[in-house]
């Protein structure tokens, strides 16, 4: 692993994606494939069949313990008393003034044992978030790092289910929920807007599944179509659409916020917010020049700047650039903009943060 930058981790599954000549790149502080057959090849089969993604970098941690949803709705937006057992649960963790730490998906097994799998880069982070605040509050809670233990991937695409029972035995769950066989955590979830399924277990067990699915046509693929895909679904990237500076409110993720809960970090700030209406908000849009507006692009009404870009691309398999800005709320849809791209203005014309075409490529 000699060209495995210093300082950087890989994930068990890293000698298979360098088998396959993978492209890599640091990111979240990984060693990761960035694609195998190029974005626009991956993007496609994973919206017309199916594709495979190494997931292992995402944190997992556990909450155990008789106040386990008791802790979880103090320090989260979203009421994990409202999920089913062995259902999911998509919850923002922030500071006090509403910036968010992270996002992160809840696997409910029941009131007393949660899943909590969070952003690669930020894993160290929530979790010792997580443990300073019950030094403090001392809930009735056990919060374990598993990390190090669990490795991850995903499969997703129209042929998902199809593929995965050629090689294992798998229910045909509904989305948002999972099952636990003893072996394998499996649940009908994914980060690309195609139906698909999120897989976690041991290393050697991941490997053994990543290599019989690749041997039954499912297209290996990496972070850069992983990023196009929830893009073009209109899903947020923690450090673009989401951060410690844009809130879930601004970010249009209020439907994560329980604003019913008697108390959570943030809370007061985020009702403020949802009731006063915030200052910037993100916006989804689409450029009527072309261009490909990139993050930290600014934004202008005439003379006026408004905002930048969070994340923006040109969809694969189209000829449309799309992108998503915080911009002043008092804007609204429909309503045209300039980005500054490259010393040039380009028109932009605000719309929903969702560019998925059911019928572009099929």
């Amino acid at each position: 692993m000699n060209d495995v930058p210093i300082g950087a981790k890989v994930t068990p599954l890293y000698e298979t994606f360098k088998n396959l000549n993978a492209s890599f790149t640091e990111f979240g502080g990984y060693y990761m494939p960035v694609h195998i057959s190029g974005i626009i090849a991956e993007h496609l089969a994973v919206r017309n069949q199916s594709g495979l993604f190494d997931i292992s970098h995402m944190g997992e941690i556990s909450l155990t313990g008789k106040d386990a949803s008791k802790f979880l709705n103090y320090v989260s937006t979203n009421n994990i008393d409202k999920c089913a057992d062995f259902g999911m649960q998509y919850q923002i963790l922030c500071h006090d003034d509403g910036g968010a730490i992270d996002d992160m998906m809840a696997y409910k097994y029941n009131s007393e044992s949660i899943y909590l799998v969070c952003n690669a880069s930020n894993q160290d982070e929530v979790f010792n978030h997580l443990v300073k605040i019950n030094e403090t509050l001392k809930f009735d809670v056990k919060i374990v790092n598993e990390g190090e233990r669990i490795s991850a991937i995903a499969v997703q695409g129209p042929m998902a289910l199809e593929q995965l029972k050629k090689v294992m035995d798998i229910k045909d769950l509904t989305f948002m929920t999972f099952e636990y066989d003893g072996k394998f955590i499996v649940s009908r979830s994914g980060y690309t807007g195609e139906d698909g399924f999120e897989i976690y277990g041991g290393h050697e067990d991941i490997i053994d599944l990543t290599h019989k699915l690749l041997k039954v046509g499912v297209i290996a693929c990496g972070l850069g179509s992983r990023d196009t895909l929830r893009f073009e679904a209109g899903l947020p990237l923690y450090g673009h659409e989401l951060t410690s500076y844009i809130n879930p409110v601004q970010a249009g993720l209020s439907f994560a916020v329980d604003f019913d809960k008697e108390t959570f970090i943030g809370k007061e700030t985020l009702l403020k917010e949802k009731t006063n209406k915030p200052e910037k908000r993100v916006f989804g849009m689409i450029l009527l020049d072309k261009g490909i507006a990139r993050q930290g692009y600014d934004i202008y009404d005439g003379d006026k700047w408004v905002g930048y870009i969070t994340s923006g691309f040109m969809i694969p398999g189209t000829k449309d650039s799309y992108a998503n800005g915080l911009i002043d709320s008092s804007y609204k849809i429909g309503d045209e903009v300039e980005i500054e791209i490259r010393n040039k203005r380009v028109k932009a014309r605000l719309r929903k943060k969702s560019y998925i075409k059911k019928n572009y490529a099929r």
